[in-house]
């Protein structure tokens, strides 16, 4: 039976969007793993290796060779439009202030499992029993490296959805992980940057590194000094929220083709713009486009990924791989997240519940082992293992974390110190003289009188009551006082995955708030007091 490429397009999309839903909510799931993992899981079950293997006449009826072209464009778009999405949510003054113990865990936490990687890798080459290890590259010493690099991921988005299900993010570890995370993200996208350029395989190899590097740099440059200046202007003239939106996405993909077109890679030139647009562009897209990324497109990516990703479960090569992948990786990021804190005089059990949570790999490794796939570094075998390494190590995170808990209590989740790193938390908000309406913090921050009839409380340097703690989203909420009553709203719910707000330990959208009422955002926590009655 012949069936119309428009109608399989749109039957492709019932099935990768609906079936992880599916087993995320009426099936489950979700009680047991984050949307993310079980979206990540849907998309290998329906590639050929389960979904193939079981039933392919069906499999070849859906996938069918003449409609996978539309899989595979929703798939690099999906995958432009998430990286920029993570250059967006990074916390650029994080990065600047990282300093002390936060900045060497996460520079250990990288470098450890990318050197043990790299020497995993080349202990995997001498193996030749195992084919289809390096890509069709065929640079050895690049595919070591990028293997240690895999080795070394850790995923930011899915760790902030980890913490929130986990009740981790409430807790002082949670603002540590967090931040450490940034860190590792950066560094990550510097590193891939270096590394890509010798992939290009050109036979004037030194002209192909300096053309991608050309190309990044051209990138930073244009978005330094031409394309960031002029949105702020527009930004300060008040433009349309969707004018600035759209001139966002043309440079987006703008600069992913250039860097695309120089050999570098889409998702750099895709990273760098998120990175570098203006504050305000930045949340804007985030709160904007998450939502339609992460549920409709995002599923394409790991569609994709399912599809090439081929193996047997008989087949003792992707499984040798796969576990010593999973030992270098889990071994690595312990001892490069653990040694660190535990030289810094932290307890054994905090540094290990840390260790355990940066073990999430999720999408960022998908992303980054399908980047090196595509530029022919990692070949078919170490491609299926790798995705296979990022849905084992981030389904376990979870399990992981909580026996650490049970085990340790709150010594899992509260460092000895209590300010362990000064970067990760501002200087206390200005403290107005409290004769109305006050949100009394703990004594850091103290009390903040309310002295007009709409703020908004979060991250940004902007927000009328700033707090700097990575677990508060910027913007995050935003309290309006009127006819003596005062109502909370969460600034985050347009997002896929919204930064929850509890009132009195109970997760709301919107509340109207009442004298006493305690109030936590994203962990951080504050008292509504109403005061005696007076005009705003």
């Amino acid at each position: 039976m012949v069936v119309d490429a428009k109608v399989m397009l749109f039957l492709q999309v019932v099935i990768v969007v609906g079936l992880p839903l599916m087993l995320w909510g009426p099936l489950g799931l979700g009680r047991l793993f984050p949307l993310p993992i079980i979206q990540i899981f849907a998309g290998i079950a329906l590639g050929p290796s389960i979904f193939g293997a079981l039933a392919p006449e069906a499999y070849t009826f859906l996938f069918d060779k003449a409609v996978l072209s539309g899989v595979e464009t929703l798939s690099n778009v999906a995958l432009v439009l998430f990286v920029f999405l993570a250059g967006c949510e990074l916390d650029r003054q994080v990065l600047r202030g990282a300093a002390g113990m936060v900045l060497t865990t996460g520079i250990s936490g990288v470098a450890v499992p990318w050197v043990a990687g790299t020497a995993a890798a080349f202990a995997l080459l001498g193996q030749a029993s195992i084919p289809g290890l390096v890509g069709e590259l065929g640079n050895t010493p690049l595919y070591a490296i990028a293997f240690g690099l895999c080795m070394a991921v850790t995923a930011l988005p899915v760790l902030v959805v980890i913490l929130r299900e986990i009740g981790f993010n409430v807790k002082p570890i949670g603002t540590i992980a967090l931040a450490i995370g940034g860190i590792d993200d950066a560094l990550l996208w510097g590193a891939l940057a270096i590394i890509l350029p010798f992939a290009a395989g050109s036979s004037n190899a030194l002209l192909s590194c300096a053309v991608a590097a050309g190309g990044a740099v051209v990138t930073v440059l244009a978005l330094v000094y031409v394309i960031t200046p002029y949105l702020q202007r527009l930004i300060d003239r008040e433009a349309q929220e969707r004018f600035l939106i759209s001139l966002a996405l043309i440079a987006l993909f703008a600069a992913a083709a250039l860097n695309e077109a120089t050999q570098l890679h889409a998702a750099i030139g895709a990273f760098l713009v998120g990175l570098l647009l203006p504050d305000k562009i930045r949340h804007l897209c985030e709160d904007r486009l998450d939502t339609p990324v992460t549920l409709l497109l995002l599923p394409f990516l790991f569609l994709a990924t399912g599809l090439k990703t081929s193996f047997s479960f008989a087949d003792p090569a992707v499984w040798t791989v796969v576990g010593i992948a999973m030992l270098v990786c889990v071994g690595g990021k312990f001892v490069g997240i653990a040694a660190p804190l535990l030289l810094s005089g932290e307890r054994f059990p905090f540094a290990l519940t840390l260790g355990v949570l940066m073990q999430c790999k999720g999408l960022m490794e998908i992303v980054v082992v399908t980047v090196l796939y595509q530029k022919g570094v990692l070949g078919p075998t170490t491609f299926s293992a790798l995705v296979l390494v990022a849905l084992i190590s981030t389904a376990i995170t979870v399990p992981l974390a909580r026996l650490c808990h049970r085990s340790f209590g709150d010594a899992a989740t509260n460092p000895r110190v209590p300010e362990p790193v000064e970067t990760v938390r501002s200087p206390a908000p200005a403290v107005g003289t409290v004769g109305g309406p006050a949100l009394i913090f703990d004594e850091r921050l103290g009390t903040v009188a309310i002295d007009k009839p709409e703020i908004v409380i979060g991250r940004h340097s902007k927000d009328d009551i700033r707090v700097e703690d990575v677990r508060v989203s910027r913007h995050h909420a935003r309290l309006l006082l009127a006819d003596g009553k005062a109502e909370i709203h969460n600034q985050t719910a347009v997002r896929s995955e919204p930064n929850p707000i509890l009132v009195n330990g109970v997760e709301k959208e919107h509340a109207e708030l009442q004298d006493g009422d305690r109030v936590s955002l994203g962990g951080v926590q504050f008292t509504y007091r109403a005061g005696p009655p007076r005009s705003l």
